[in-house]
């Protein structure tokens, strides 16, 4: 007879692989284990469809064991189930430990989704539908309605921080806001942070959300602007900001303000928008794409032929290259090329 225990693994493998192919922005997780002398096994998942289809593979099989299936967000968390960042910038974990690998960032003001808890971790869903895990104190927790109403601002005007420090009244620094903060602006030249902190702007800018697109149009030439706004910034596996920032997460941040929200790693980023097909079609804005070992690893921008902006550690950080230049790096990049995509309407 076959071991009870072999029987539940391969199916949670199976159920896993067909209901949750990617683990960065869906959960399916199962531990097995032999209490008294019986099978029992423990799965989470975000997908309820993952979890009916394991549970009914079990009794198909005839598996007889103990089976506790949890489906994600934790029901016990509602009504307030909703976070926002109340940080400058909050980091992404793969596990609930400060010391585990940086996913990615949100910064202040982003709207999270708490799935579970775990000691002093949130596993949260972003609004680029990535999981992770978030340290408690980067947070403030409410249910959907006072979320709703912090995004429309119901006590003033929401707006963008462009790198903007907030001054408290002894004229003390207090919060330095990166690039894509939303904050609330009850009166002009004050501040609202998501947690109930105030202050008044002491240098940098906001930008009224009604008006960033006019500030920042979707056109392909903005796009770059903006771009170049973002050269010398470190790289940092994970950042989404100046103060660091990787490949895609420079993408993804420059495009946010042009009003495209863009997934988060460069191998989603590569199955949006059109296909170009030539090389040399290439406009300002497109999105070129480099591969390892046939899996997409590296973006840039396009600044319009050969020439690129992007985050790049072999540059230490965002700068500019040229895909038919000398340099090593250059020739890597050609080599590696395997995809452009073009976002922007002609």
């Amino acid at each position: 007879m076959a071991d009870p225990l072999a029987t539940i693994r391969r199916i949670a493998r199976a159920v896993r692989s067909e209901f949750v192919p990617d683990p960065r922005v869906d959960v399916f997780e199962f531990r097995t284990r032999r209490e008294n002398g019986r099978a029992a096994v423990q799965s989470v998942t975000s997908v309820p469809s993952a979890a009916e289809a394991f549970r009914e593979r079990l009794a198909r099989n005839g598996v007889k064991a103990d089976v506790r299936v949890r489906v994600l967000p934790d029901p016990s968390l509602a009504p307030r189930n909703e976070a926002l960042v109340r940080a400058p910038i909050a980091p992404l974990y793969r596990r609930p430990t400060m010391n585990s690998t940086q996913l990615s960032q949100y910064v202040m003001g982003s709207r999270l989704t708490l799935l579970s808890r775990r000691g002093l971790f949130w596993r949260v869903r972003g609004e680029d539908r990535h999981v992770g895990w978030v340290h408690h104190g980067y947070l403030v927790r409410g249910d959907a309605e006072w979320a709703l109403g912090w995004e429309r601002a119901s006590s003033g005007d929401p707006v963008v921080s462009l790198g903007a420090e907030v001054h408290d009244e002894a004229d003390r620094t207090f919060a330095r806001l990166p690039w894509g903060a939303r904050v609330i602006q009850p009166t002009p030249g004050r501040i609202l942070l998501p947690d109930g902190r105030s202050g008044r702007i002491g240098s940098g800018e906001v930008v009224a959300v009604d008006r960033l697109w006019d500030r920042f149009p979707a056109r392909g030439e903005s796009v770059t602007r903006t771009a170049r706004r973002w050269l010398g910034a470190p790289y940092l596996w994970g950042g989404v900001t100046p103060n660091g920032v990787d490949c895609s997460g420079f993408v993804q941040s420059v495009y946010w303000f042009h009003g495209v929200a863009l997934p988060r790693d460069s191998d989603m980023q590569a199955r949006v928008g059109a296909e170009i097909e030539e090389a040399d079609e290439l406009r300002p804005g497109d999105l070129v794409f480099f591969a390892e070992h046939g899996r997409v690893n590296h973006v840039a921008l396009s600044l319009g032929g050969p020439h690129i902006i992007h985050a790049s550690a072999s540059n230490g950080g965002v700068d500019l290259n040229d895909l038919e230049g000398e340099l090593d790096l250059e020739a890597l990049l050609r080599k590696s090329r395997v995809v452009a995509r073009r976002l922007l309407p002609d």
